[in-house]
């Protein structure tokens, strides 16, 4: 029975932390797409 909590426990974790690393993977990819669609005007000479 022990070993079932400790799965689940260390599962739910694992789990957190997948989730926590896509989140900061589509952040990552989101502003890199608004940082090259923004990108400055072109100095008029």
């Amino acid at each position: 029975m022990e070993i079932a909590v400790l799965i689940v426990k260390y599962g739910f974790i694992v789990a957190l932390v997948l989730e926590g690393g896509l989140i900061l993977r589509a952040l990552v990819r989101l502003a890199r797409e608004k940082a090259r669609t923004a990108t400055p005007p072109a100095a008029e000479e």
